[in-house]
């Protein structure tokens, strides 16, 4: 089917609110961000706890994972930027420059340099082999909020609240700006580099051209007014996934633009962090003080009790 239509388990986080949940690199591993400073490194296949990273001063609003799973990078409210040795669970460097919280956290391709987007306005770019605590690069494009990030071998996608999508091309140092009329909160590159998903704060996602800017297909039905809520596309890139401010997940035909799957969590009221697995059709959401594990039904057998 190509969706993730069963719940397979629920993790008790114990982190108070679970502000951020991302699959590793390649899937087997994922991690959790919560509001009690926290970041913790899961079986989600076994629901087992394997470590605990602790370090932020305030709440961790992202955790993202290398190519290789050795390190974890994590940022949140205390406006700092950690770089974590995931063995020993040791923190290997600590960034700080931004005013503001920093909302997102992104390793380039190498997974050398870790940029950071902040309240502040900023991306940041910061040398994870360096000693020095100046960022290497700051992008100052944005009026407002930067929300979210996305990375390719050779372009940083961001999205703000001043309703702009921009993508720098590193290669040849252009940025192209477009304005989608509406504040972004999410912004994924499709996986074949060609468009760009876009979550929008008027209760629309938009899936625009790259290169033209031009909106391609719009996916509505979910409800997103007032907070950062995730989207993602799946493992084929045939749905569109969004979480939701009515405790469900929404998912679309990407192509034909109607929902293919609502996915209810119950007891909670807002759905806010997806993360899809790099090449199953598996899924992660975090809502409130927990998270979940959906699976296809076609899966089950594949990911059961081996993992």
């Amino acid at each position: 089917m190509g969706y993730p239509n069963i719940l397979k388990s629920q993790l008790t986080c114990k982190q108070g609110a679970v502000r951020t949940i991302s699959f590793n690199f390649d899937g087997n591993y994922c991690m959790t961000g919560g509001s009690d400073k926290s970041i913790k490194l899961w079986n989600p296949f076994k629901s087992s706890l394997l470590k605990t990273y602790m370090g932020h001063g305030y709440e961790v609003l992202d955790v993202q994972s290398s190519a290789d799973s050795s390190h974890i990078a994590s940022g949140g409210m205390d406006k700092s930027i950690f770089y974590w040795d995931v063995s020993t669970a040791q923190i290997v460097r600590k960034f700080r420059g931004h005013a503001g919280y920093v909302n997102a956290i992104k390793f380039n391709e190498e997974s050398t340099v870790i940029l950071s987007a902040s309240v502040d306005n900023t991306v940041c770019g910061w040398d994870c082999r360096s000693k020095s605590r100046e960022p290497i690069q700051v992008l100052r494009d944005a009026k407002d909020s930067v929300t979210s990030l996305s990375v390719s071998d050779y372009e940083i996608l961001t999205a703000s609240l001043d309703c702009c999508i921009r993508r720098y091309d590193m290669r040849k140092g252009l940025l192209c700006q477009d304005n989608l009329s509406s504040s972004v909160n999410c912004v994924n590159f499709t996986k074949d580099g060609q468009c760009v998903l876009a979550s929008c704060l008027d209760n629309t996602l938009r899936l625009t051209d790259k290169e033209g800017g031009e909106v391609l297909s719009e996916y509505i039905g979910h409800k997103n007014e007032r907070y950062r809520i995730e989207s993602c596309l799946n493992d084929t890139d045939s749905l569109v996934v969004s979480g939701s401010e009515d405790g469900c997940v929404y998912m679309w035909d990407l192509i034909e633009g109607s929902i293919k799957e609502t996915l209810k969590h119950e007891r909670h009221k807002v759905v806010h962090s997806i993360s899809f697995h790099p090449s199953k059709p598996i899924m992660l959401t975090a809502a409130e003080a927990d998270a979940y594990l959906w699976i296809d039904s076609s899966e089950i057998s594949d990911v059961g009790d081996d993992n």
